[in-house]
């Protein structure tokens, strides 16, 4: 199994976590949008323009996300990617998230309110993923991997 797949598995070990109906259980979202759900939960913790606090997330940002679904797919396996690199002892920071924010911020033209939203989903998927990740050592085999799936060299 690759740590790839042992990523998916954890994040889909994730969302089953918590018990729910049968239908509820069929209604559940994505992983990646329920990491975004607790982001924008969370906005008001990010930093925002001139280092101030973000102002919540509205309702109406709740119902439409100022990312879209691709957008936080992407981050949530960059988070996943961090977390596992960040654990084999890889400069996650500057090879993974600082391109992260560079391409969102400079490729993507996003506001900075998108961009503190894509830091905390960034955030929350190590925080989540990294309790299972930290539960093995770091093989040589994986720190090969993450250092293949990392973005910059």
């Amino acid at each position: 199994m690759t740590w790839n797949s042992s990523l998916v598995n954890v994040i889909a070990a994730l969302a089953l976590a918590m018990p729910l109906s049968l239908a509820a259980q069929q209604a559940r979202p994505e992983p990646h949008r329920q990491l975004l759900m607790i982001a924008l939960d969370n906005l008001g913790r990010a930093r925002c323009e001139g280092d101030q606090p973000c102002a919540p997330a509205t309702a109406e940002e709740r119902a439409t996300p100022p990312i879209t679904d691709d957008q936080a797919r992407a981050v949530v396996e960059a988070g996943g990617i961090s977390v596992v690199a960040q654990h084999c002892g890889l400069d996650w920071q500057r090879r993974n998230f600082e391109p992260l924010m560079k391409h969102h911020r400079a490729r993507l033209k996003m506001s900075e309110r998108q961009l503190a939203l894509v830091s905390l989903l960034h955030g929350i998927t190590m925080g989540f993923v990294g309790e299972s990740v930290r539960r093995t050592p770091c093989s040589a085999e994986l720190k090969v991997a993450s250092e293949k799936r990392l973005i910059a060299p």
